[in-house]
């Protein structure tokens, strides 16, 4: 005997399961049996065969049958077999879902009118539905400024929408994309011809060789090309580790910031003098200076080989989502500092727990200087 409640989950999962098709208003309706007892059945829990019946008394989408079960004492009953939705809103209400889906429906027809039709709409689905109306609203506004604006060329901060800003635009880029490529009934999503952000990078100089005294300074990757070239590069993964090492005349250092390290040394700057990569003991700063390497094969690392690893490996810590790799570009001394990290528990050793003295005796050795 399916409960009332049981068959309004089951077609609450029908509904989320089939909400796309829904919404594009694809429903050839949706029923299923109560799976109703038998006489015997019935006799044997009466409780629970009269709460079923009672449940279902005078539902509207219920199905009933008459049953003869004057054989166990019930007489001729009606009994409800079988539930069945024949429309989207029947479903709805059978579910009480009407609030949410009545939402839904408020916001796809919002988008079917800046759109100018209803399958793209339903195609950008997932990147919609959490949305709020007044964010969709805006949207819209945003699709037509592009629609005005083709191939702007302007950083996505000079869209001219109020209420939007750079945060914004970035949240919802992929949505303003769908819609805007719908409108033209284009496959995927269109190009809003904005301008990318130009990459930049943050140096260290000596104060020698500081140009117009600047020792600190972050500048745009194309902006490299005015520096001379150094007799060595520096860079490293992390900023407070970039912030606490000194500088030596003749030497630049570069804040690699992560992952972002394998775009900045794509400048022909950073091939033009010896590269000295310095990362955490860690899969992701393995994974670093292997890409480094890939643009710059040159690339030495500095604290990065297995004796480093097992002097410090007892400040480590175990990183969860250590996912061992073959790197292709590791040196010896290197994979087996990988693996000393993998044989000792998943370690990470992050920069800052080598002592200071110790990083500043490795540089001085490797440039050379000591």
């Amino acid at each position: 005997m399916l409960s009332l409640i049981d068959a309004r989950a089951r077609a609450r999962r029908f509904l989320d399961s089939h909400e796309r098709e829904l919404l594009a208003g694809e429903f050839a309706g949706f029923g299923f049996p109560l799976r109703p007892p038998t006489a015997a059945q019935a006799a044997g829990d009466t409780p629970a065969t009269r709460e079923f019946i009672r449940q279902w008394q005078g539902h509207p989408y219920v199905e009933t049958a008459l049953r003869n079960w004057s054989s166990v004492g019930f007489g001729r009953q009606e009994v409800p077999v079988r539930v069945q939705l024949d429309t989207i809103s029947q479903l709805v209400d059978f579910t009480g879902y009407e609030a949410e889906w009545a939402s839904l429906v408020e916001r796809r027809e919002l988008l079917v009118s800046v759109v100018g039709s209803l399958a793209p709409v339903i195609v950008a689905l997932p990147l919609w539905r959490n949305e709020s109306l007044a964010d969709l609203r805006l949207a819209g506004e945003v699709v037509e400024w592009f629609e005005n604006h083709p191939s702007s060329g302007v950083l996505p901060r000079a869209v001219a929408v109020e209420g939007v800003h750079g945060k914004w635009l970035e949240n919802h880029r992929p949505l303003v994309e769908s819609l805007l490529a719908g409108r033209h009934g284009w496959e995927g999503r269109a190009d809003l011809g904005l301008a990318a952000p130009p990459r930049r990078v943050r140096l260290r100089f000596h104060d020698s060789d500081a140009p117009a005294g600047l020792g600190d300074m972050e500048i745009p990757l194309a902006d490299l090309a005015h520096l001379s070239a150094p007799e060595a590069v520096i860079m490293v993964e992390n900023l407070e580790s970039f912030l606490a090492l000194p500088t030596w005349p003749g030497v630049v250092l570069a804040w690699g910031a992560g992952y972002r390290a394998v775009d900045t040394v794509q400048a022909p700057f950073f091939r033009e003098t010896p590269l000295f990569y310095w990362g955490d003991l860690d899969a992701d700063g393995y994974a670093i200076l292997d890409a480094v390497r890939a643009l710059v094969p040159e690339t030495l690392s500095v604290l990065m080989d297995e004796a480093t690893v097992q002097r410090w490996k007892h400040l480590g810590v175990e990183d969860r989502s250590f996912q061992p790799r073959i790197y292709e570009r590791l040196l010896d001394a290197e994979n087996a500092g990988l693996d000393a990290l993998i044989m000792g528990g998943h370690l990470r050793i992050e920069q800052e727990r080598i002592r200071f003295d110790v990083v500043v005796e490795a540089f001085e050795t490797a440039l050379g200087r000591g």
